[in-house]
């Protein structure tokens, strides 16, 4: 028999409902599984609620608290943009809700994920919040999701507690790309078939205005996550990085073998094949039998594991890798890397990969590399990926 919340479940649109499962499945792995419950058939792992000892401790960890009652007044007052809204404290943010019992989709309450994944507790009539806690969070930049609003897909909070000299307005693709044109780069795509163990690949290339007619004074990126390659180029356009002196080459995801194409030994048909067709199919193809001023890897999660891999099994090929928030890697065999650039960093809420960054870190290191580092407080999302690009390009542009 079902229940008027698995009656209403059903109702919702296919759309709609792939979205919710596909946003609890990914950010179940990725957030700390301290506490769950399962409501309405689904999973949602969330933070766990403070102690004294996180108290003691100065939040050193990501926690929730229950509002004081002067907190309880002031969320009755709140501007809510879209039923959501917050407060920054001293290391803390206060997330509120104004939702009827009505408009809550599952789970008896309204239900936060991605960067932060907790629940809401009620506070007065259609009202809802919770005080996430950790040190420094209230100068972060987090878009967390408000999952479980009735009939709508997830929707964003724009937090952004960043001091103003740090913030950057960033304009649409079109807007970006015209511009840039116009001040003489260019922008192209290139198809390649795919054979065994390898997909077709539709790539991205962006050539900076200096690196049009020859590439000898250019860096060249090749970046694994190449569905975000404008992104990455909006924000540092933004930013005032100038990209004349970039090649940058995005590379689709696979869409049925991600991890195979980029984390070595789980399907090492796929990664080598992957690696094979970007160091000599594409590289040639891109590159036209020119030497570049250096050629670098890219790429975040699991593209962030598979980029410092390409260094460490390319050193002679590769100058450098920039790596965010890689996933699981672990070093098979030692080489040098004296005179390479490693960029790497994760976000502060995303405890796996931040672990795996420092590894990276501090091997890229005692291999002899030069290492430079930066650790958003976001989780895995360009909030975190964005402040380690730009940290790479503007390095490399400095370094001219």
């Amino acid at each position: 028999m079902q229940t008027r919340d698995d009656h209403r479940i059903n109702l919702r649109t296919t759309l709609h409902r792939t979205t919710i499962v596909l946003f609890l499945v990914v950010l179940s792995c990725l957030s700390l599984k301290i506490e769950a419950e399962d409501l309405s058939g689904m999973r949602l792992a969330v933070i766990p609620r403070c102690s004294s000892q996180d108290r003691d401790d100065g939040y050193v960890r990501v926690c929730a608290e229950l509002l004081s009652q002067r907190e309880i007044d002031e969320v009755q007052s709140m501007h809510f943009v879209d039923v959501i809204a917050y407060k920054p404290v001293e290391d803390g943010l206060i997330l509120a809700a104004k939702m009827k019992k009505s408009d809550i989709a599952f789970y008896d309450r309204p239900a936060f994920s991605g960067e932060i994944s907790t629940y809401l507790e009620p506070v007065g009539e259609n009202h809802y919040a919770i005080k996430v806690r950790f040190k420094g969070i209230e100068k972060a930049k987090l878009n967390p999701l408000l999952i479980n609003f009735e009939g709508r897909a997830p929707i964003s909070l724009n937090i952004d507690g960043r001091e103003a000299n740090e913030r950057t307005v960033v304009e649409s693709w079109p807007a970006v790309l015209k511009s840039l044109q116009s001040g003489g780069a260019q922008y192209e795509t290139m198809n390649f078939t795919g054979g065994k163990f390898l997909e077709s690949k539709l790539v991205k290339v962006f050539r900076g205005a200096k690196c049009l007619k020859s590439i000898a004074l250019c860096h060249v990126i090749y970046d694994s996550d190449g569905g975000s390659l404008e992104s990455f180029i909006s924000n540092s356009h933004a930013a005032h990085i100038s990209l004349d002196g970039f090649v940058l080459v995005g590379i689709p995801s696979s869409n049925e073998n991600r991890i195979g194409e980029l984390l070595k030994g789980r399907h090492q048909e796929s990664f080598d094949a992957f690696l094979r067709f970007v160091v000599n199919v594409l590289r040639q193809t891109v590159e036209k039998g020119e030497a570049p001023k250096g050629r670098y890897v890219a790429g975040y999660s699991n593209g962030g594991a598979w980029a410092f891999d390409a260094l460490l099994l390319h050193q002679d090929l590769f100058d450098g890798a920039i790596v965010m928030s890689p996933a699981t890697w672990e070093l098979q065999s030692r080489v040098q890397l004296k005179g390479k650039k490693v960029f790497v960093g994760a976000g502060e809420l995303e405890r796996s990969f931040f672990k795996m960054a420092r590894e990276i870190e501090k091997t890229s290191a005692d291999l002899g590399a030069e290492v430079k580092t930066i650790y958003p407080k976001s989780g895995h999302t360009m909030n975190t990926w964005t402040p380690i690009w730009n940290m790479a390009l503007k390095t490399l542009v400095d370094s001219r």
